[in-house]
């Protein structure tokens, strides 16, 4: 990982409550566990649906009712999420710590989920969220305005819980909106 990357992830963590030691000890990207082909193709879409119900529990209660302390209870202990530039985060903990980061610099976020489908292990949401920036997130300074972005994430679960997460979050339209970059092709 590089030094910015790690910066970054330590800034996310310092943001949301965690020491840039852990930061420093979790950054580290692993190869994420998969199902073959083969199992994924077996499963019904009784858990397919399941997978779904559980990543939907997880948006609403933890990002629209603003619980950020429940957070955990939907994740495996091993838990990875991977914001692509952003870093990557490992354990239930630092990752439960970083949505808590978010809700408490977004008090008044709301996440709409546009699309939702999965297969086999894996459910993939196209999501839009929006809230106003109380608080610092990502070394980002609170500057109290309105805040909207698009987001296309993949979660992988492993028994009812979610064990992987990539996010694709539009991090042009955040720093626009924040007021932190202003990208040349935004009027």
């Amino acid at each position: 990982m590089k030094k910015l990357q790690r910066a970054v992830v330590a800034a996310a963590l310092a943001a949301a409550g965690l020491g840039a030691a852990g930061a420093a000890a979790n950054a580290a990207t692993a190869a994420p566990a998969h199902r073959t082909q083969a199992a994924a193709s077996r499963d019904d879409g009784a858990s397919v649906k399941a997978n779904e119900r559980v990543v939907e529990a997880f948006l609403q209660d933890v990002v629209n009712e603003h619980n950020g302390g429940d957070a955990a209870s939907f994740l495996t202990p091993d838990t990875q999420w991977s914001g692509g530039t952003v870093g990557t985060i490992t354990g239930s903990a630092n990752v439960a710590g970083l949505f808590a980061g978010v809700v408490a610099a977004f008090p008044d976020a709301h996440i709409t989920i546009n699309d939702i489908f999965g297969q086999g292990d894996q459910v993939v949401v196209r999501v839009v969220v929006s809230g106003t920036q109380e608080g610092a997130i990502l070394g980002i300074p609170a500057s109290g305005r309105h805040v909207q972005w698009d987001g296309v994430d993949v979660y992988r679960l492993s028994d009812g819980k979610i064990s992987n997460i990539w996010a694709g979050d539009d991090w042009t339209a955040i720093l626009n909106d924040t007021g932190t970059f202003k990208a040349p092709w935004i009027p």
